[in-house]
């Protein structure tokens, strides 16, 4: 079975090798020693459930997935420090990579597959096999709608964009040069803490927490600058509002920028800005006419023939990009899409991404009522973490740092 892939995929692929190449991990911490003979039989069962992660990548013409000839699954025994930093290559083929150790089982996948949303429903369906929860009939059919593709329309037209003006430049905030390493803090708080802090502002968790990153974050910027704005690319996934439930990539990146005049904004007011962008950001109108527009503008780099000049050409697009399209970014996908039975044996979970696009990246999840808050960095001022979670207790949302650690991302190579 081959399947096509989008421009969202596509990108991914693209950025292979570059500064911009992202691959996020997950991490299920369990009540007991994992038996690997047992996640072995899981991960095949989950497999028959999510078709595209049984694939390989390949090329004619164009990049393709197409099944993987019932390769052998190989799952490596190793903790986040000493896994594989290469995946493909070492996994037969696939494009995914699981890890298990004592009481850990760890995942972590090429973008070209599915986006966060989709990923984390394929580690849900292994840990439900793991623990043996029932699941359904495998569908005769599955959903493997193109996202962009599907809803593009250049007849459409926005209603209420407004441009975001850039953020600071990079060279402003001292950055250290790491490689696929990144500073890993990760937080946690009472989802209920937050909700409240959401209900009592008329917000959501993530037009409260990232206005709230970005006053800390210029608490450390240099006065002098001219331009201390911080802009934000924050994830969206777009199958709740477009109602298509594909299982590849459909999620739209939004900028929103922290402006000076909003140092004068309280909470109610500042939430509320960011609130009603993303409000109109998933009108379907809006999401047609941006993934329309995103499509359109990147065709080019995928179409590029020969291969070799695309990877030359989007690596040194990626280097300009990575400095200058946002300065942090934020990723959240809610409570965790895990059962009850496999949620009453996790006892956490860690959802991390690699900073691809800028310095800074929080991803967050929320598991059995705590929100837990992954923000891997690079830069050289280590004070911004600890800035943000003081400017958070001001407002009743205690965060607590529960463990800071230097994390590297592991990459597809084939």
């Amino acid at each position: 079975m081959k399947y096509e892939l989008g421009n969202m995929d596509r990108y991914s692929i693209a950025v292979n090798g570059s500064v911009m190449e992202n691959s996020s991990f997950m991490k299920a911490m369990l009540d007991e020693t994992v038996d690997a003979e047992k996640l072995m039989r899981a991960v095949k069962t989950a497999l028959d459930y999510h078709p595209l992660f049984k694939c390989k990548m390949s090329y004619k013409k164009q990049y393709y997935l197409e099944d993987n000839d019932n390769a052998e699954i190989v799952l490596f025994n190793a903790d986040t420090g000493d896994r594989p930093k290469e995946y493909g290559k070492n996994t037969n083929g696939y494009l995914f990579q699981v890890c298990y150790f004592e009481n850990t089982v760890s995942f972590e996948w090429c973008h070209a597959v599915t986006d966060g949303r989709g990923a984390s429903r394929f580690f849900s369906t292994i840990l439900d096999a793991y623990f043996g929860v029932d699941l359904p009939e495998i569908p005769k059919e599955f959903p493997l709608e193109l996202g962009y593709e599907s809803i593009y329309d250049k007849s459409v037209k926005p209603i209420g964009q407004v441009k975001q003006p850039a953020g600071f430049k990079a060279k402003d905030l001292k950055t250290i040069a790491n490689g696929y390493k990144c500073t890993s803090h990760v937080l946690k708080v009472e989802t209920a803490e937050v909700l409240r802090a959401a209900k009592k502002n008329d917000a959501t968790p993530s037009a409260i927490f990232v206005p709230l990153f970005c006053r800390a974050i210029r608490e450390h910027l240099p006065e002098n600058i001219h331009n201390r704005n911080v802009s934000c690319g924050i994830v969206v996934d777009c199958r709740k509002p477009m109602q298509m439930e594909t299982m590849h990539n459909f999620i739209y990146t939004k900028v929103i920028t922290y402006q000076d005049k909003f140092d004068s904004y309280d909470l109610p007011k500042l939430s509320t800005v960011y609130r009603t962008i993303l409000d109109l950001t998933v009108l379907p109108e809006n999401l047609i006419w941006s993934c329309t527009d995103m499509k359109a503008s990147t065709d080019i780099l995928y179409r590029l023939r020969p291969l070799a000049l695309q990877k030359v050409v989007v690596r040194a697009v990626a280097r300009i990009v990575k400095k200058t399209m946002d300065n942090i970014g934020f990723t959240y996908i809610g409570r965790v899409p895990f059962s009850e039975t496999v949620k009453s044996h996790m006892t956490d979970f860690c959802f991390r991404s690699w900073p691809d696009i800028g310095d800074c990246v929080i991803a967050a999840a929320d598991l059995n009522g705590t929100l837990i808050l992954d923000v891997c960095e690079n830069y050289a001022d280590k004070g911004i973490v600890d800035s943000f979670i003081n400017i958070c207790e001001k407002y009743d949302i205690h965060l607590k740092k529960s463990e800071t650690t230097i994390f590297e991302q592991s990459n597809l190579r084939l």
